[in-house]
């Protein structure tokens, strides 16, 4: 009887640690992803920056030839 508890205890113990796997894989997954967010912030405000300095280069540009437009 003795030998059958700790058996079944050594194997219970031995299992102990494949019981947290999930939430150690969903903590990494998590964790990767909020990296992955703060990398990538840069380089999204670094497109948005181009995109509107695109946007007033085209401004610029149309308000320069209305003028010469005007001018001639």
């Amino acid at each position: 009887m003795k030998r059958r508890v700790l058996v079944l205890m050594l194997l219970a113990a031995g299992m102990l640690p494949y019981a947290g796997c999930d939430s150690k894989t969903e903590t990494v997954t998590k964790g990767r992803e909020a990296v992955k967010e703060v990398v990538t912030q840069p380089f999204n405000a670094r497109d948005a920056v181009k995109e509107s300095l695109k946007q007033s280069e085209d401004k610029t540009k149309a308000a320069l030839e209305e003028i010469d437009k005007q001018s001639k």
